[in-house]
């Protein structure tokens, strides 16, 4: 072969060459680009999870907070039998609740520990969520296991694998609670020895005397509590505006009604105690984050009500018979407390009062009312001074307290007001009397050495007491009100004693026997009830989550 023939076989090689290295390359390429396509396809699938996770996580938690326009509220509650001669104990692990369509949904995942020696009775909250409005006909239950002792022996109790079933006939409705108690006989729940099948019986709301009822509302479940101070049980559960925070009651008519303040959604709930369902809702459209609320009733027709404006700075006046807004009044800063003047017929058993400062009440009263404001924030009292006939505005004086008061107490057997503060460890007291003859200056003292943290405060005069309520360590510390008048400027209490309560107490109520107190725990989403004459807790009522005020019907 000649050289240029090998040549231009060689050339041709190299041709062929350069043409396979070039599609080797642009193969290679669109690999590359294959590649990367699919790890951006790979980020955005990512992405697109994390968006649609986060979007569930956020509807969800919207739901749990406040339901929507077709949703209602279900709040199941287990009493205790009322003895027991066995000793069982079970674990609840979830609970579901079946619509009238077949469809189950989970209501309750957090195991529940029972026991029946512990449940006597007992009340304990089950669960307390959100569901489509619509009928429902069965509970299930999943139970992990069953145990029953019997003097120094234990025995596992047979489960079924399904669960357990109990059949309904609820209706959620849209904006309402319902609530359920499921009341268990632990005696009749064991079947052939061995077999653990709980008897549960399933009971609704019932009607109650509306003069044995107790009130609490329940921030962080948008509800209120409706408690029979007879048994000491939840009877009902109503749901409200968003954030409930105070409450108080008043007679609209001769009719009995309860005022809840929502600090989440500015209005005022009305609920009528006959039926315990809300019967109106008073916007408040000119206060932010709504706190304390009180009621002065001026005549057996005229009724006033007074709400702080933690977020504005205000009180806003309504009237009880119109439900207008008729006055915004400008007060300290963060009023988070407010307390009236009770009626003038409570001065008829005023026993602590000389016949001067008797006079100088009763004078003060056919004209005029007081309104006291606590302002947390600016660390002051302010003393409305209304007409007592057309319930107007006169004016106001602001009384220095120093140390961030967040509680009121009117006391009208002493003509005092106590006034509880959060941050210093003392009891400030306001001599009513003194403020009507215009001595501002003399009409503040302090009872000291009573610690700090203090959250509420309540006077028993049967007894010559003050309670005063701390958040920490969770007490009520029992202090002796009379010597407070031995000193102009300060006094020295000592202490007669303490009682343990629950968590991160906010307030407390003395019953109209004025036999047991009661306490809100924020902490521990419960009351304590105390008996005021042993000093010792007589039970434990279960409540919404974040409870805050307390109401009880007067008579």
């Amino acid at each position: 072969m000649s050289d240029d023939k090998r040549l231009y076989k060689d050339l041709k090689r190299l041709a062929f060459n350069s043409k396979l290295f070039a599609y080797g390359s642009l193969l290679f390429a669109f690999c590359s680009m294959l590649l990367a396509l699919r790890s951006w396809l790979y980020v955005l699938c990512c992405l697109l999870v994390f968006m649609v996770g986060c979007a569930s996580v956020s509807e969800q938690a919207q739901v749990t907070d406040y339901p929507d326009q077709n949703t209602g509220q279900l709040t199941i509650y287990l009493n205790g039998p009322e003895r027991s001669s066995l000793d069982i104990k079970f674990e609840i692990s979830a609970i579901s609740i079946m619509s009238e369509n077949g469809v189950y949904r989970e209501i309750m995942s957090k195991p529940l520990n029972i026991g029946s020696l512990k449940m006597v009775s007992r009340q304990i909250l089950l669960t307390e969520t959100y569901l489509p409005e619509g009928k429902y006909t069965k509970l299930k239950f999943t139970v992990k296991q069953a145990i029953i002792y019997r003097k120094d022996r234990m025995a596992n109790l047979s489960l079924p694998r399904d669960g357990f079933e109990i059949p309904l006939n609820i209706a959620i409705t849209k904006n309402q609670n319902t609530t359920l108690f499921l009341k268990w006989d632990a005696d009749t729940s064991i079947v052939e020895g061995y077999r653990f099948n709980p008897a549960l019986t399933v009971k609704t709301t019932r009607p109650e005397l509306s003069t044995l009822l107790i009130y609490v509302t329940n921030e962080d479940s948008n509800n209120v509590s409706v408690i029979n101070r007879q048994t000491d049980e939840v009877i009902s559960t109503i749901l409200v505006g968003k954030k409930p925070r105070g409450i108080a009651i008043g007679m609209r008519r001769q009719h009995l009604r309860i005022y809840v303040a929502n600090s989440g959604s500015n209005s005022i709930s009305v609920i009528d105690p006959t039926t315990n369902k809300v019967e109106t809702e008073i916007p408040v459209r000119f206060g932010r984050q709504l706190e304390g609320i009180a009621v002065a009733t001026v005549s057996p027709e005229r009724e006033f009500i007074f709400v702080t404006n933690y977020g504005s700075n205000t009180l806003s006046v309504i009237d009880a018979l119109t439900y207008q807004e008729t006055e915004r009044i400008n007060v300290g800063n963060g009023p988070i407390a407010v307390e009236a003047d009770p009626h003038v017929e409570t001065l008829l058993s005023a026993k602590f009062l000389s016949i001067e400062s008797l006079n100088i009440l009763k004078g003060f009263r056919e004209k005029f009312f007081n309104v006291y404001v606590a302002n947390r924030n600016s660390k002051e009292i302010t003393v409305l001074r209304f007409d007592k006939t057309t319930g107007r505005f006169v004016d106001s004086q602001n009384l220095n307290i120093e140390w961030n008061p967040i509680a009121i107490e009117v006391d009208y057997q002493r003509g005092k007001v106590y006034v509880a503060n959060y941050g210093f460890d003392n009891l400030s007291v306001i001599d009513i009397v003194e403020l009507i003859k215009g001595n501002k200056t003399s009409a503040v003292r302090t009872i000291s050495g009573v610690g700090h943290s203090n959250t509420g405060v309540v006077s028993d005069p049967s007894l010559d007491r003050i309670y005063l309520l701390k958040e920490t360590p969770g007490e009520i510390m029992i202090i002796r009100p009379s010597l407070e008048d031995q000193s102009p400027v300060k006094t020295v209490i000592p202490i007669i004693s303490t009682i343990p309560v629950g968590m991160s107490p906010r307030t407390l109520k003395l019953d109209p026997e004025a036999r047991k107190l009661y306490v809100v725990n924020r902490g521990s989403d419960n009351i304590t009830v105390i008996d005021k004459t042993t000093r010792r807790e007589e039970k434990i009522i279960p409540v919404g989550r974040k409870p805050y005020g307390i109401s009880i019907i007067p008579f």
